[in-house]
């Protein structure tokens, strides 16, 4: 295996590299704003209540899952 292969397989296929016509920092701020989001959402979706997971199909676990994951992870 590769140096270049190595280091893709550790990194969530939603975060790497887009094609080769966008910039490094298009990248960057791609990622940046998708973080964001990520912990933006797992933020809202700590602040529901037992009737809003109802209401969305969600159970405690699934919600406990998601609140377990890293910004970075999809």
């Amino acid at each position: 295996m590769t140096k270049h292969t190595l280091m893709h397989a550790k990194i969530p296929q939603y975060a790497q590299r887009p094609h080769h016509d966008e910039s490094t920092l298009s990248h960057i701020q791609h990622l940046l704003l998708l973080w964001k989001q990520n912990w933006q959402t797992r933020r809202q979706l700590a602040q529901l209540s037992a009737e809003d997971l109802r209401d969305i199909g969600l159970s405690e676990a699934q919600r406990q899952e998601e609140l377990n994951k890293s910004f970075w992870e999809p």
